[in-house]
């Protein structure tokens, strides 16, 4: 296992995609600072300061989620299809070894690209921009630890859609599917139901996709996050560790039994 790993990073490490999204990345985040740094002295101009380019993705936490996701696609998205990995499996690399080492190296990628951009985001909107406003580095920083968690489950979700499927359409509408759409149907069903609602409420409310907007109120004159308190910050570390345990578990038995 540890050697397929080893062959997965090196592989990632020369992958045309995860070197085109960070590129992608890096240029949003400094195009979007220059453009701030630009604007902010001019009349009337209100965005130029370095709490609304933090606001950017402080106000979005499930951009981790979405990111994390997309590097496992980016890997693994054509397993199935090309015969890799039917190719490791005949090589003596058991179903579990190679869930794993996928999910150990999405991990590895999307934390280094984590280790890179965020330091670039931070140090150019603190060296460009007005040090003004409600949202902070400090901000940024909690949703890290806040995010990470739930970030992961995600990652191990959209490993096992791209294993149980070798269309990538398929694979994307399943991760949309347990991550936003359940909970929110779980939510209007718990507001709409006589009976069993706030059961159904209760559970609604511990899912990513209901908890972290209900919690998060991030605008020009104020920040206010879910993981600022104590409660609020365990929620979102009991919630993501629920996910990496019943996406995991998820995986081994249906990856189990899977024909490849």
């Amino acid at each position: 296992m540890l050697n397929y790993i080893k062959s997965e990073l090196y592989r990632a490490a020369h992958s045309r995609e995860i070197r085109g999204t960070f590129i992608s990345l890096l240029a949003i985040i400094l195009a979007m600072n220059l453009t701030l740094f630009l604007m902010k002295d001019v009349e009337h101009f209100r965005y130029g300061s370095a709490s609304f380019s933090y606001s950017m993705l402080v106000s979005v936490p499930m951009m981790y989620c979405y990111v994390a996701a997309d590097v496992a696609a980016m890997l693994y998205e054509s397993d199935r299809r090309s015969g890799t990995m039917g190719n490791s499996i005949a090589y003596g690399i058991s179903r579990m070894q190679l869930f794993a080492g996928k999910c150990i190296v999405s991990f590895a990628v999307s934390l280094l690209l984590l280790a890179v951009l965020l330091p670039v985001y931070i140090g150019s909107a603190a060296l460009l921009l007005h040090d003004a406003g409600p949202t902070t580095i400090q901000d940024m920083l909690l949703e890290i630890p806040a995010m990470s968690l739930i970030a992961t489950g995600s990652l191990i979700l959209a490993v096992v859609a791209l294993d149980l499927f070798e269309n990538r359409f398929f694979s994307v509408l399943t991760w949309l599917a347990v991550m936003l759409f359940l909970p929110k149907l779980l939510l209007f069903a718990g507001i709409l139901l006589p009976f069993g609602g706030d059961a159904l409420m209760d559970a609604a409310m511990w899912m990513p996709a209901n908890f972290i907007p209900a919690g998060t109120r991030v605008n020009m004159s104020e920040c206010v996050a879910v993981w600022d308190t104590g409660a609020g910050m365990a929620r979102c570390l009991v919630s993501g560790a629920a996910g990496i345990l019943v996406f995991g578990l998820a995986g081994v038995l249906l990856l189990r039994k899977r024909d490849i």
